[in-house]
């Protein structure tokens, strides 16, 4: 099992546990998201002799060929890891928010149009996940710092028994004026297991966010709460930038 990072205790608010009986459980799972777009990841490496510049000089190209096919609120990230040693990273990620499955078929077609099979290795497999926004006050600029954390409901546990409390989180957020923009997402294929992102304007605003939040009451009593319902994958950060 990874080790639960500190930033984690953030999200446990939402995974809040109560005393509630089976039954009480079993009405719950009524209760769904309202998911506000659908995304898909592609998980890419660049292919042998080929930079991070190659990527660089690539999104121009495909953004030009792919905006003339995409539709209205449709959005493009490319993701990539925040290293520790400051070296580049062959690995990386493309994120793309939409609402049906011709648009990603779309953008798999301007892909390999462009032949960006020869720049980078992305996995055929599509991650696609249906999301919503947690917060009210987005952070729309480019480029952010996302950090992602991918996480499993314990059994007996779901969306439904801790809606309440991220409703509390959310207000907790607008509370204390917090600048973080998170969303919430759920694997398409599996309702047991889901995505936790949280965007900051830059890596001393994490900083600063995580240390303010620590010295909050809640944030101990949040912690506990996700153990009882949910667990974590040690979380991963990227520096994203919005192409599209």
């Amino acid at each position: 099992m990874k080790v639960i990072t500190p930033l984690i205790c953030i999200i446990l608010l939402f995974s809040c546990g109560n005393n509630s009986n089976k039954n009480d459980l079993g009405l719950s799972s009524f209760i769904k998201p309202m998911y506000s777009y659908q995304e898909s990841s592609l998980n890419c490496n660049l292919a042998d002799n080929e930079t991070l510049n190659s990527i660089e000089r690539f999104i121009p190209q495909f953004v030009d060929s792919f905006s003339d096919s995409a539709k209205d609120k449709e959005e493009l990230f490319f993701l990539f890891p925040v290293s520790q040693d400051g070296k580049d990273t062959q690995a990386f990620k493309i994120l793309f928010k939409h609402q049906d499955q011709t648009s990603i078929d779309n953008l798999i077609l301007n892909l390999t149009k462009l032949s960006f099979d020869k720049i980078a290795n992305c996995e055929d497999s599509r991650n696609q996940r249906s999301s919503l926004r947690l917060n009210t006050n987005p952070i729309n600029g480019s480029p952010v710092i996302a950090e992602i954390l991918e996480c499993k409901y314990l059994d007996g546990f779901n969306y439904a028994t801790m809606k309440l409390i991220l409703e509390q989180f959310t207000d907790a957020l607008i509370k204390n004026n917090f600048p973080i923009d998170i969303f919430y997402s759920e694997n398409n294929d599996s309702s047991d297991s889901f995505q936790w992102t949280n965007i900051f304007l830059s890596i001393d605003s994490r900083r600063a966010f995580v240390e303010s939040w620590q010295q909050l009451e809640i944030s101990k009593e949040i912690q506990s709460l996700l153990l009882e319902q949910s667990i974590c994958e040690s979380s991963n950060t990227f520096r994203q930038y919005k192409v599209l």
